[in-house]
């Protein structure tokens, strides 16, 4: 599975592409996924014709679609820096 084209392992160009609807702006990060859903994975994006970054994003916009984050205080106002510290519950926050 690692040796796969579709694979999370397969170096690729930086080359800019359009983006449908949302900020070019992403985000890299790791997922540890089971074989099986790795597999499954690079499967659905190849019948889908898209890459496997994609396709995780086009699942976790539905899956998250109800889901509203609020910020307020410095964070709201830009002024938390780059990674902000853990938000507060909402019972804590005054």
């Amino acid at each position: 599975m690692q040796n796969d084209p579709g694979s999370s392992k397969a170096k690729k160009g930086r080359a800019a592409k359009a983006q449908r609807g949302k900020g070019a702006e992403k985000v890299k990060c790791s997922l540890l996924l089971s074989p099986e859903n790795d597999l499954r994975l690079t499967v659905l994006a190849a019948m889908r014709g898209t890459d496997r970054s994609g396709l995780v994003n086009a699942i976790l916009d539905d899956a998250l679609r109800g889901v509203v984050v609020s910020l307020r205080g410095p964070l709201a106002d830009g002024a938390g820096g780059e990674h902000p510290e853990e938000p507060r519950a909402a019972d804590d926050a005054a």
